[in-house]
This record gives structure tokens, C-alpha cells and sequence, in this order.
């Protein structure tokens, strides 16, 4: 019998081999580029029991260093804490920051495509640096990342250890970390990774004031009653910036204000007060633009007089004095 091959496989067999797709390699210069990924570790034993934790990692691409900075969760606070940790431990910032498409990083979208989250675009400003997604289902550009995502499971894999707690952990990574970059060698450079780190940080912007990590930001006015809004709670601030409008950051436990890049108050966030009342915000002199609020009348004194004292401390007179005002 008389082998049969339809028309559609013969002509499967007859076309041509797709053409072989490469990619460029890219060596940055020093201070160029950092790298930023995620991994995950289940079953870590810290204190009393075992917990899955996530290693932030970090890697500046030129001379290899890699920071790992370990959390309890992946959330908008985490991911700003381990950058500044990293941070930190790198002494500096590099130009740009590439990141894979996280909603903490992107929250819409992928790659140079993508519309960067709110509160991370906020962060890179106020630290110094640009973003960069990379490309979507792409890791080989963000090669130098996954790499020392792997070396954290080869070198600072911490299962089947035990720790007393997170900074223990944290500790002894880093010194692990260290004894590796010490002895790796830097295959751009030929030095090892810690000369070469050493050598790359003149290279790096000079590690500024770390702004306290935050999960929101909003730009609210100030209203006449020196005032702004925020997760349906009012919190004052100096008169001076009454009209303008000021960033408003939800930190963890508290709520910064900000006016041209400065925190300018800083008060508890989420407590069961819906109003805030500090009375320093208006005092000091007007200028041009703004005049000062009207002083205390004889009745404020007096009532600011009775706020700043202890109930049991109140004489019976200061009552009196206070119904004299009144009449």
C-alpha cells in the first residue's frame, strides 16, 4: 500500500525554518541602571513558627552588587521599604530603575507602554531616579536580576534554618551577600563584585533623605481654615499654604504633608478623630498673598488657657474669670 501524505503536510515539510530571533546584550555604564525583582520563600523558620516570605532584590546592573532586602508582604508599603533598604546598602542611586510590570511599579498596561502607579512615580521623583519596565513575558532584560534571584536561593537560601526573628534573617543575609561579592568576580570589569561596587559608587547619585514609605498620594487644597481632606479625616497646616495645593502621603501609622517636595506636618493617620487640631498652624506673620488669622479674643485666650491644663488642675476662679469674659 502506497504511502499517502496529504497536501497540507507536504507542504508543513517544504516551508522554510523560521528565521533565528536574537537579542542585543547591554552592558550599562557604571550608575546607570539598577535591576529590581521579586522572589518567594515558603516555610522560613523565624520566632515561634514557619512563614513564607518574599526576598526583595535589587542588582546594579554594571558592577553585579546585589542587595536582598526580605518582607512579609509584596504590598505598595513593602516595595518602598526595600528600596529604601537597598538603598542603603548601596550607599547611592542609580540613574534608572528597571523593574518588571507589578502593580506596585505599573499599575496599568506593561513595558514603555504602561502607565506608571501613582505612588511610585511620587517615590522615584523624590529619591531621583527613572523608571524602566521592561517588556512583557521578556526577563532576559532584566537578566542581571534574575541571575541574583537565583543566587539568593544558592547563597542566602535560608530554608531549613532557623532565625529569632526578620532582622536576624536580614543580617545574616547580608553578611552572606558580602562573603560573595568579595569572592565573585565582576565579568565586565574582571575586579570581583565588591571592587567593582566600590569603584561604581563615585558613578552613583548621594543617597538623599529616604522619604517614609507610602501606600497612597493625592493632591488636595488647602482651604481657608488652613485644612486639608483626606480619607474622611481633616488635617491642618500652616496658614501660609492657604489656596495652594499640597501632596498628601498615607504612610504607615501617619499622614505627611507636603508643599514644593518638604513635609511640613507630619500627624496620626486612621485615628477614631475625624478632625486634627494643631494650633501652631496659625501662628507666624502673613505676606504678600496670604494675611495671618485674628489673634485669640479675650474668650479664646481664656478657653486656650482651660485646653492646655489638666481637668484636676483647673482652679475654680479660671471658670469664674472665663463667665466674667462672657458677660
Amino acid at each position: 500500500m502506497r504511502n499517502f501524505i496529504s497536501p497540507a503536510h507536504r507542504v508543513l515539510q517544504e516551508a522554510p525554518k523560521p528565521r533565528i530571533r536574537t537579542y542585543r546584550r547591554v552592558e550599562t555604564p557604571p550608575g546607570a541602571q539598577s535591576q529590581t525583582d521579586w522572589g518567594e520563600f515558603k516555610d522560613i523558620e523565624i520566632g515561634a513558627g514557619s512563614q513564607s516570605l518574599h526576598a526583595f532584590v535589587m542588582t546594579l546592573s554594571h558592577s553585579r552588587k546585589p542587595a536582598v532586602i526580605w518582607s512579609h508582604s509584596e504590598n505598595q508599603l513593602g516595595w518602598l521599604n526595600c528600596h529604601n533598604e537597598a538603598y542603603r546598602r548601596f550607599r547611592g542611586v542609580a540613574a534608572v530603575n528597571r523593574t518588571d510590570n507589578l502593580k506596585t511599579a505599573i499599575a496599568q498596561g506593561a513595558g514603555a507602554w504602561g502607565r506608571i502607579n501613582k505612588v511610585y512615580r511620587a517615590y522615584a521623583k523624590a529619591v531621583g531616579f527613572y523608571i524602566d519596565a521592561c517588556a512583557p513575558r521578556k526577563a532576559y532584560e532584566k537578566g542581571k536580576v534574575e541571575a541574583k534571584v537565583r543566587l539568593t536561593r544558592l547563597r542566602a537560601n535560608p530554608e531549613g534554618q532557623v532565625f529569632d526573628s526578620l532582622e536576624h534573617l536580614q543580617s545574616w543575609t547580608d553578611e552572606r551577600l558580602e562573603m560573595w561579592s568579595r569572592k565573585a568576580v565582576c565579568p565586565i570589569t574582571g575586579l570581583s563584585v565588591h571592587e567593582s561596587w566600590q569603584h561604581e559608587l563615585e558613578h552613583l547619585a548621594s543617597l538623599p533623605i529616604l522619604p517614609e514609605p507610602f501606600d497612597i498620594t493625592v493632591t488636595r487644597s488647602v482651604y481657608l481654615d488652613c485644612m486639608v481632606y483626606f480619607e474622611n479625616h481633616s488635617y491642618p497646616v500652616p496658614f501660609i499654604h492657604v489656596g495652594r495645593e499640597v501632596e498628601v502621603r498615607g504612610c504607615a501609622g501617619r499622614v505627611q504633608i507636603l508643599a514644593d517636595g518638604k513635609v511640613i506636618r507630619e500627624h496620626p493617620r486612621g485615628t477614631k478623630e475625624r478632625l486634627i487640631y494643631d494650633p501652631s498652624c496659625y501662628e507666624g506673620d502673613g505676606d504678600a498673598r496670604v494675611i495671618a488669622p485674628p489673634p485669640f479674643g479675650r474668650m479664646g485666650s481664656r478657653l486656650q488657657e482651660i485646653m492646655d491644663m489638666a481637668v484636676e488642675e483647673r482652679p475654680v476662679d479660671l471658670y469664674a474669670a472665663l463667665a466674667e469674659v462672657a458677660r
